[in-house]
C-alpha cells in the first residue's frame, strides 16, 4: 500500500462495520469482478455475504473458490427470486451498515470508504443511496438508463423523509440495488415484514403482447428488489442521504430485462409495479396508513427538491394527493393546500437539467 492507501485503510478499520450483501443468479461471467471489487475495499471488521439464488451456470464453482477467504460467507438457496436472496443476505449480516450489490455490477474504488464517512457524519440518516455509472454494450439502453437516472436525481446530502409521497404516489427516492445501504436498525425493521413481502407481479396477456415483454423474463413476473426495498423503507419513515459521486458500475446488458425494454413497456411496468407494491405493503405492514395534514406539510417542508423540473411537478402532485387523503375533515384538508404550496415552493430552485 502507498501512504494514502494506508491512511484510508486505517480510517476504515476504526470506523463502522459494513456487511456487503451480493445477490447472484446465473451471472458466473460477471461474478468475479463484482466480488473482487468488494474484497478490495473491505476493512478488517467488514464482511462479504453472497447469496446464490439457485444458479445453474457455474456460479457454484466460482463461489467455492471465494468461500475459503476471510470475511466471505456464501449461502446457496433454491431459486426464489432476487428479493428473497437480498433479504436472506440481510438476515445474517452483522455490520453496522448493510450495503447491497447485484452480481452483474461492481463497486467503484472508494465507494465503501465514502459510505462509511457519510454514515458517520450523518447519524440521523439510516438509508443511503448513491449515483450510478451506467455502461454496457446495449448503447441505446445505456442512454435511456442515464436519462432515467437523471430524472430522479436529487441534490446531494440529506433528502428528508418521503413516507407520504411514497404512500400517495409510489415515489422512488433511491437508486438501483447496487447503490443502496441501510443501517442495522432499519434493516431489522425491514426484516420484521419479511414473511409477508412478495415480489410477484401479474401482467395481463394483452400487455405482454402489446409491449413485447418476454413471458420468460422476470420483468413480467416479479417486482424489482430495489423498487420494493426503497419504497418500503420510505413507508417505514427512513431518513435518507444521497451521494452524487458514482459508487458502482451499473451494467446494462441483454439479460438486464427491465433496462432493455422499450420506454412504453418500462412506463407500463412502473405503474403496475407501484400498484402491486402499495397493495402488498399495506398487507405486509398490517396497518392502514393515513397521515394527518400536519404530517404531510412537515414532510413536504423538509424535503430536498428533485433536480428535474418534471420530477418536481410529480412530487407536488404526490403531496396534493396525500393531503386530500389525510385522516382529517375535508375542510381541514383543503385549508392545508396553501401551506403545502408554500412548503413545496418556498425556495427558488436552480434551473433544472434537461431531463427528457
Amino acid at each position: 500500500m502507498n501512504p494514502a492507501q494506508e491512511r484510508a485503510h486505517a480510517e476504515a478499520s476504526s470506523g463502522l462495520s459494513v456487511s456487503v450483501v451480493v445477490n447472484n443468479y446465473n451471472y458466473a461471467h460477471y461474478l468475479p469482478q463484482a466480488l473482487d471489487s468488494v474484497l478490495a475495499q473491505l476493512a478488517p471488521q467488514d464482511e462479504l455475504i453472497v447469496v446464490d439464488d439457485g444458479s445453474g451456470d457455474g456460479s457454484a464453482e466460482i463461489l467455492a473458490s471465494y468461500a475459503a477467504q476471510q470475511h466471505v460467507r456464501v449461502i446457496r438457496q433454491a431459486n426464489r427470486g432476487q428479493l428473497s436472496a437480498v433479504l436472506e443476505g440481510l438476515s445474517v449480516a452483522h455490520g453496522d451498515l448493510c450495503a447491497l450489490l447485484d452480481s452483474d455490477d461492481y463497486f467503484l474504488p472508494g465507494y465503501l470508504a465514502r459510505l462509511r464517512r457519510h454514515a458517520e457524519q450523518n447519524p440521523e440518516a439510516d438509508f443511503f443511496f448513491c449515483a450510478a455509472s451506467p455502461g454496457g454494450e446495449a448503447e441505446e439502453a445505456v442512454r435511456e438508463t442515464k436519462a432515467m437516472l437523471a430524472r430522479i436525481e436529487v441534490p446531494p446530502g440529506l433528502t428528508g423523509s418521503s413516507r407520504w409521497s411514497t404512500w400517495a404516489g409510489g415515489e422512488f427516492l433511491g437508486s438501483p440495488t447496487s447503490g443502496l445501504a441501510l443501517r442495522r436498525a432499519l434493516r431489522d425493521t425491514l426484516l420484521e415484514h419479511r414473511e409477508r413481502l412478495s415480489d410477484r407481479v401479474v401482467i395481463p396477456r394483452w400487455a405482454v403482447r402489446f409491449f413485447a415483454i418476454s413471458t420468460t423474463s422476470h420483468a413480467a413476473t416479479r417486482n424489482s428488489a430495489d423498487g420494493i426495498i426503497v419504497r418500503l423503507c420510505s413507508l417505514l419513515g427512513a431518513q435518507k442521504h444521497y451521494c452524487a459521486t458514482p459508487g458502482f458500475y451499473y451494467r446494462i446488458h441483454g439479460a438486464n430485462a427491465y433496462a432493455c425494454l422499450s420506454a412504453g413497456a418500462r412506463r407500463y411496468l412502473q405503474v403496475a409495479r407501484i400498484r402491486q407494491f402499495l397493495r402488498m405493503s399495506q398487507a405486509a405492514m398490517r396497518v392502514e396508513l393515513r397521515p394527518r395534514v400536519e404530517d404531510v406539510l412537515r414532510e413536504a417542508a423538509g424535503r430536498s427538491r428533485p433536480l428535474c423540473g418534471r420530477r418536481r411537478r410529480r412530487l407536488a402532485v404526490n403531496y396534493v394527493l396525500a393531503l386530500l387523503r389525510c385522516d382529517d375533515a375535508l375542510l381541514t384538508r383543503f385549508r392545508g393546500l396553501p401551506g403545502l404550496s408554500s412548503a413545496l415552493f418556498r425556495q427558488a430552485s436552480a434551473k433544472p437539467p434537461n431531463c427528457g
